[in-house]
């Protein structure tokens, strides 16, 4: 057709249609492949007995439809005609798509691979130390791999890598101080892992923070809160400063001060005394030992001091909530009345007083 044979910025229509055609038969391709993958490849999959295949077939979809529209696209832009530089523009570009490409279905491999086969086999180890650092292994093996892509990227467009990084040596001192906070961080997580002061699940005070550990990061540490917020602290803060892991605390102590009126007699001081030994000893989340004295004459009351400790920490509030209505339960049985702020007033009659001089 002559039509076909018109030139257009130094390029036949047919060549413009062979680049039309080619991009959308591989976006066909690329469709059927994925049809045929979800619907014939995955079911013949799923019935087999390792999980490898599956894990393989699943990262492959996408970059496979990705290369066939990438191959596509190279050959119909390589039916034009163009100029020395933008062609070799044109290709370095296609070559960089494909470089992502590849190293997309890479890290995905690598990233599959330690999570289907490494994770498993650290959560079966005693230590919770390779629990801790495969997450930060996981993340430096895609950092070094993007960082080797980009090298060769720059490279592939005739950049000087060498020189490149010279200019950057001439910064390094400002990168250096710059990167401060991030190296003393990476060293403080380094020495979290090492030290493990705690571990993930655990219950942790930070200051005046409090709540769990969610996630050990080589940068920064994850804890959820009380109040259900996320809190995320430089770790360089955690190894610098005082830790109190309340999950390692074997009993929590409760010191308790219970005050009873002044008229109380000494039998039923005595009485109270054993009332609440005898209170902390039925509760099954307590220790049976505790301390019980009479160590104070207070403002307006007697006061016998209670001190015993919790063993169940899932318990607390609810253990406290139980001896205390157990100790109220018990005095009113035995007629010793607590204590409560109280003032006597004296009140003189004048005229009584007049009278008496």
């Amino acid at each position: 057709m002559a039509f076909l044979e018109n030139i257009l910025w130094g390029n036949t229509y047919s060549q413009y249609l062979i680049l039309i055609i080619s991009i959308i038969l591989a976006i066909v391709i690329g469709k059927i492949f994925y049809w045929l993958s979800t619907r014939f490849i995955k079911v013949f999959t799923v019935k087999t007995k390792t999980k490898l295949d599956d894990i393989i077939i699943g990262l492959l979809e996408k970059p496979v439809v990705f290369l066939i529209i990438w191959a596509g696209l190279y050959y119909g832009l390589n039916q034009l005609t163009l100029a020395v530089k933008a062609q070799s523009t044109i290709n370095n570009i296609l070559m960089v798509l494909l470089a992502l490409n590849i190293t997309w279905l890479v890290v995905n491999l690598i990233d599959a691979f330690i999570v289907n086969y490494l994770k498993p086999k650290a959560e079966k180890t005693k230590s919770d130390l390779d629990d801790h650092l495969l997450p930060i292994i996981r993340t430096l093996v895609k950092i070094v791999i993007w960082i080797i892509v980009l090298v060769m990227m720059i490279k592939n467009f005739g950049y000087d890598v060498s020189a490149l990084l010279t200019g950057v040596g001439l910064g390094g001192l400002a990168f250096a101080l710059a990167a401060k906070d991030l190296l003393s961080n990476m060293f403080g997580g380094v020495a979290i892992l090492t030290d493990k002061p705690f571990k993930i699940g655990d219950r942790v005070k930070i200051g005046s923070n409090d709540g769990w550990v969610t996630q050990i990061g080589l940068r920064t540490t994850r804890i959820k809160t009380l109040d259900g917020t996320q809190l995320v602290i430089p770790n360089s803060e955690i190894a610098n400063g005082v830790l109190e892991n309340i999950s390692r605390e074997k009993a929590r102590k409760v010191k308790l001060n219970i005050g009873v009126v002044y008229g109380t007699p000494q039998k039923k001081m005595l009485e109270a005394e054993k009332i609440l030994k005898d209170v902390v000893k039925k509760n099954k989340s307590t220790d049976d030992d505790s301390v019980v004295s009479f160590n104070e004459f207070g403002e307006f009351s007697l006061n016998i001091l209670l001190i015993y400790w919790i063993k169940d920490l899932n318990k607390i509030l609810e253990t406290k909530h139980e001896v205390n209505l157990a100790i109220k339960d018990r005095f009113e049985k035995a007629n010793i009345s607590m204590a409560f702020p109280t003032r006597t007033l004296h009140v003189i009659n004048e005229k009584s007083s007049r009278k008496k001089k």
